[in-house]
């Protein structure tokens, strides 16, 4: 299971001050010596920005769950409170759901899981999605556990979209920290769930990222060696490849990094796309097969 959860801690600043008085004879006092001038302050660094996580509000409040959970099927506590908040995602988002014979078809699983978890938030219930299901709780005594999209991307609806009910609350448990990303003016985020879906918004770029890097570091690419009927071309240095990458795309103003299979693009928090960029023979991959999947909220 995944899950997410934040601790913070503050520490008291204490100031003291002492009054030195003196107590002298007839003759009138000496001057006092002058004091040094007080070391003048080390500028401080501002402080990195807070992690950005969907609906946490409530999470934080409730606190930690644990992995030591007894989860039996036996009636949902949270039924109405899922089935509200699927039904405001659906009024809020309406351009992520398709008619489908069989319900709505889910277009963008991430913006639902999203939604839902925010909309479950504002109802001061604590919420995340564990890669399969979506969790609920209200309290750590117990927590539900929702399936609400089938293998073929159709929305759940009603009793069928309810699965278990952990004893005691199943999460979240501790997680790793988010750390910032260099060069980066957002703030470090956690996916929950990553999802292809054309078209990409970042795709133009990504390409013209490869045509400024082909020709300004030419000692990168091996020019003479092209894939057929194409100008994607030999990489002869992939980590200086990968490098200048993530340098092109943060000077088009984006936030970016390579982790160690793909290169990973976001211009907000709320989302992020996942690019190959390096075909398995050693060439250039471009175009829309280098688009691989959009990740909700963003997945660094």
């Amino acid at each position: 299971m995944k899950h997410l959860s934040r601790t913070a801690a503050a520490l008291p600043a204490v100031v003291l001050i002492s009054l030195l008085v003196g107590c002298g004879d007839d003759t009138p006092n000496n001057p006092p010596e002058p004091s040094a001038p007080p070391p003048s302050a080390a500028p401080t660094a501002p402080p990195p920005p807070s992690p950005s996580l969907p609906g946490q509000a409530s999470c934080q409040r409730i606190g930690l769950g644990t992995l030591n959970s007894n989860c039996p099927r036996g009636g949902p506590n949270f039924q109405v409170q899922m089935e509200q908040a699927i039904d405001q995602v659906l009024r809020q988002k309406p351009q992520i759901f398709e008619n489908h014979p069989l319900g709505y078809k889910v277009l963008s699983p991430g913006q639902l899981f999203v939604g839902v978890i925010e909309n479950l938030d504002r109802m001061g219930l604590c919420a995340t999605f564990d890669g399969e299901e979506i969790q609920v709780k209200s309290s750590n005594d117990l927590n539900d556990q929702f399936h609400i999209i089938t293998s073929n991307f159709i929305l759940r609806r009603g009793e069928s979209m309810y699965r278990a009910t952990c004893f005691p609350a199943s999460f979240p448990t501790p997680a790793p920290p988010l750390n910032p990303t260099p060069n980066c003016r957002l703030a470090p985020s956690r996916s929950l769930t990553c999802t292809r879906e054309l078209p990409s918004k970042y795709i133009l770029d990504v390409d013209r990222a490869i045509v400024a890097v082909s020709r300004e570091h030419p000692e990168v690419f091996d020019f003479s060696r092209t894939q057929t009927g194409t100008d994607w071309y030999k990489i002869v240095d992939n980590d200086r490849y990968f490098s200048l990458m993530v340098e092109k795309m943060t000077s088009f103003g984006y936030c970016s990094i390579y982790d160690g299979e793909e290169l990973a693009v976001k211009g907000e928090n709320g989302f992020n796309e996942q690019f190959d960029i390096y075909a398995g023979d050693g060439f250039v991959r471009r175009g829309e097969g280098s688009y691989r999947s959009t990740c909700y909220p963003a997945t660094f």
